[in-house]
């Protein structure tokens, strides 16, 4: 703590990051205080960095896929979080207002005040802290938090959040069960939580299908328990989703990349009453659907947000150190290079998986 203030890298505008400083706030009975230790780019960062989502005001401090430390903690959210000053914490994205009606059913996701870290809560409001590419990330009466070990790497707990994602698709939307066959479209981090999850649930053959451009992403997919990793550009995709299916209908397929070609893939590898869930995003572009082939498989499409109540899970799966989860994050920088962590993650190729911040670095 510098003084009573937090460096933050501020998104003034699209495309255009300034580092600035904030005072710290003062911490009421139901609010909390986290020192950041690390952040990792969200793949929906770059949509903010663009000025893609619809959803954003700037100025705007993004990041909310964080770990950090309990700087300072009210009594009553000590009390409803089980934390004390010192806790190791992942933070929630979605703040609940705890009031509406989505949120009283436990859809806090879908809060009506919509506010979500690093996203949409613009950092000229107080006490501006609301993103957590910065020193210190103010945690509002409505976030929620999650212990995490010490004896966790910090890029793997950054992607708790991530992880919780892959619990929503497979579990929660998915209804995936032991033994169902799962068809992950994609190898972004998303795509390899989602394998993680799968492994986690005992679904079987877990068959991944994604570019081949990033041979790194593919050893992870294996690594993390895929059956059968498939290069789309490659492999004749029917004859090897058929052999490793066995004669067996394909159960779940769980798209993470948006693609129209991707979409089709599932919809076309999915047996009669198989479940195809949609979490990968389109920047608000349409896509084309086999309707015919939805329509004669009675193919349920289920779209798929983010965590609500799936992050613990997600927690316990970080903690037990069962993966190594922290290999997708390949890059570190300190944060006032985040202009040049945004670059890599954004056009990096293969140089890059997933890209962190250090605020002490």
């Amino acid at each position: 703590m510098r003084n009573g203030v937090s460096r933050a890298i501020v998104l003034e505008e699209p495309g255009r990051l300034r580092e600035h400083e904030f005072p710290l706030p003062a911490i009421g009975d139901d609010d909390f205080l986290l020192r950041v230790e690390m952040v990792t780019i969200c793949g929906g960062d770059p949509i903010e960095f663009l000025g893609r989502n619809r959803k954003t005001h700037y100025p705007l401090i993004l990041g909310h896929e964080v770990v950090g430390h309990v700087e300072k903690i009210g009594h009553e959210a000590a009390v409803r979080q089980g934390v004390e000053v010192g806790a190791r914490v992942v933070v929630e994205p979605y703040i609940a207002c705890r009031a509406c009606d989505f949120c009283l059913a436990g859809r806090y996701h879908f809060c009506r005040q919509g506010m979500v870290y690093g996203v949409t809560v613009r950092s000229d409001r107080p006490p501006h802290l609301w993103g957590a590419y910065s020193e210190y990330l103010y945690g509002a009466p409505g976030a929620r938090v999650h212990r995490i070990d010490e004896a966790v790497p910090a890029a793997a707990a950054c992607l708790t959040s991530v992880i919780g994602n892959g619990v929503r698709w497979v579990r929660t939307r998915g209804r995936g069960r032991m033994a169902e066959s799962v068809l992950v479209l994609g190898a972004g981090v998303q795509a390899l939580a989602t394998i993680i999850v799968a492994k986690e649930a005992g679904l079987a053959p877990i068959i991944v299908v994604a570019r081949g451009r990033n041979p790194r992403k593919l050893d992870l997919a294996r690594r993390y328990g895929a059956d059968v990793v498939l290069d789309v550009d490659r492999e004749d995709l029917s004859a090897r989703i058929s052999d490793a299916l066995q004669g067996r209908g394909l159960d779940l397929a769980v798209e993470c990349t948006g693609a129209e070609r991707m979409i089709a893939i599932g919809v076309a590898a999915l047996g009669p009453f198989g479940r195809l869930v949609l979490a990968g995003t389109r920047g608000g572009q349409p896509a084309a659907l086999d309707i015919d082939g939805i329509v004669f498989k009675e193919i349920e499409v289920i779209g798929g947000l983010g965590q609500a109540h799936d992050t613990e899970l997600a927690a316990q799966i970080v903690n037990s150190r069962r993966y190594p989860i922290e290999d997708m994050v390949t890059n570190t920088f300190p944060l006032a290079d985040a202009e040049r962590a945004m670059e890599l993650f954004m056009n990096g190729g293969d140089r890059a998986i997933h890209v962190a911040l250090d605020p002490a670095g």
